[in-house]
């Protein structure tokens, strides 16, 4: 029994949104989805199509619950990363003429949240030289740092998703980490300690929690 009413929650929604296909098909008990199908036009002529990818979700699948317990006994988090790329000299002066840059976006946003960026970026374990040229904009900040800052500031999925647009990012629900942080951030879930079940639930690491947590 899970010790979290929410992670049953959390479960289906995993189900319904991951998308590694090539992960979920090597399953011990996954059934195949017929992927091609047939219609009948009006005029009487048949024409044959091929089914969304989707169709090939854990979510449809009878036995969703086993062949998710198998998947999280399978799942190692390969996503993290020190490295915060720098702009060029262009990408500096475009920035700096542009409303959409990151560090504009980023203090708009922090702003619908009673916060400034540098209150924000001090919720996170990242170093003062850092925080510096991401505020200078000389930086662009990784996903698991927008990852981070979403769930330590509770900032909304359409918020969370312009900072991502702004530095070239996407949510990328192939991957355990974004489907796990977006049921998060859509659930509005703020509470330390269950948000820290979630991610375990998921093995997800690398994001930038001051002292470990949230």
């Amino acid at each position: 029994m899970e010790k979290y009413a929410f992670i049953s929650d959390l479960n289906d929604y995993f189900c319904e949104k991951y998308a590694n296909y090539d992960k979920i098909c090597i399953l011990k008990g996954y059934v195949m989805p017929k992927m091609q199908t047939t219609e009948r036009r009006p005029d009487g002529t048949d024409y044959s199509y091929t089914l969304p990818p989707e169709t090939m979700r854990l979510s449809l699948q009878k036995n969703k619950a086993e062949l998710l317990s198998e998947l999280k006994e399978r799942i190692t988090d390969y996503t993290f990363s020190f490295s915060f790329r720098p702009l060029s000299f262009f990408e500096k002066l475009r920035n700096n003429r542009s409303k959409y840059s990151f560090r504009k976006t980023f203090s708009a946003v922090c702003a619908r949240y009673s916060l400034t960026a540098e209150e924000a970026l001090s919720r996170t374990d990242i170093g003062d030289k850092t925080k510096k040229r991401l505020l200078g904009g000389a930086y662009y900040p990784t996903k698991n740092l927008l990852f981070t800052l979403a769930l330590v500031c509770g900032f909304s999925m359409q918020d969370t998703e312009a900072l991502l647009t702004v530095c070239g990012l996407s949510f990328d629900y192939a991957l355990v980490k974004d489907v796990t942080v977006s049921y998060l951030i859509v659930n509005r879930v703020h509470n330390e300690e269950m948000a820290r079940a979630a991610l375990e639930e998921f093995k997800v690491d690398g994001l930038f929690f001051r002292g470990g947590g949230l």
